[in-house]
């Protein structure tokens, strides 16, 4: 199976295939090569806990009192995505 068919994927199924393979230790290309079916049966919610996740954060910065529009929060926003940025930079073997 070529990394192709990873993404040729729907973001959601990439997310169950990432999840999936990080919990079983399983090659991802194998589990892009099941259909959507599998891939739920195999992570059971997983989709939607991916196509509700921006509600599900929201209610949980509600619940913790943080507010996403304050600009101590923007700030640690902007930096964690930074350097996640170059994390994914150094893991696609391209210097920082």
């Amino acid at each position: 199976m070529t990394a192709s068919a990873f993404a040729d994927r729907s973001p959601a199924d990439q997310y169950l295939v990432q999840r999936i393979a990080a919990r079983d230790q399983v090659d991802i290309e194998s589990l892009a090569a099941l259909p959507a079916h599998e891939l739920d049966r195999l992570l059971p919610g997983g989709r939607a806990a991916y196509e509700n996740r921006k509600q599900v954060a929201a209610a949980l910065l509600a619940r913790r009192g943080i507010d996403p529009d304050a600009p101590d929060y923007q700030a640690a926003d902007a930096q964690a995505r930074d350097i996640l940025s170059r994390v994914d930079q150094l893991g696609a073997g391209h210097a920082a």
